[in-house]
């Protein structure tokens, strides 16, 4: 894929971010707004595929994320990325995220101390 077609879809997911941001309710409870920002987190993660491919990771690293997905966006483990792609993947996520004002926390990407997993 060219630079600049990955470029606009970044920046479209950029746009799509601050608009998911002004459309949430100041009443909505946590629980409305952890759906909302998981939903989305899906839609940016369809986004950051297009940029890096699965076949490029570990699939103990995308079944990891896929399982972070499936719960509804909650970290029962940790996600730690390893290789170049897996580290690609992971920081499209964590921009894209911190831009729809969800935050770096949002995502599953953490490593274990010392290196081990």
């Amino acid at each position: 894929m060219s630079a600049p077609r990955s470029l606009s879809a970044l920046l479209l997911a950029f746009v799509a971010a601050a608009t998911m941001c002004c459309l949430a309710s100041a009443e909505e409870t946590r629980e409305q707004k952890r759906v909302r920002r998981c939903a989305y987190y899906q839609e940016i993660v369809r986004v950051a595929f297009e940029n890096v491919s699965r076949s490029q990771m570990r699939p103990g690293f995308v079944s990891e994320h896929d399982a972070f997905i499936a719960g509804g966006c909650f970290a029962g483990k940790a996600v730690c990325p390893k290789t170049p792609a897996e580290f690609a993947f992971a920081d499209i996520l964590t921009m894209m995220t911190v831009s729809a004002n969800m935050g770096s926390t949002f995502t599953p990407f953490r490593c274990p101390a010392g290196g081990s997993d």
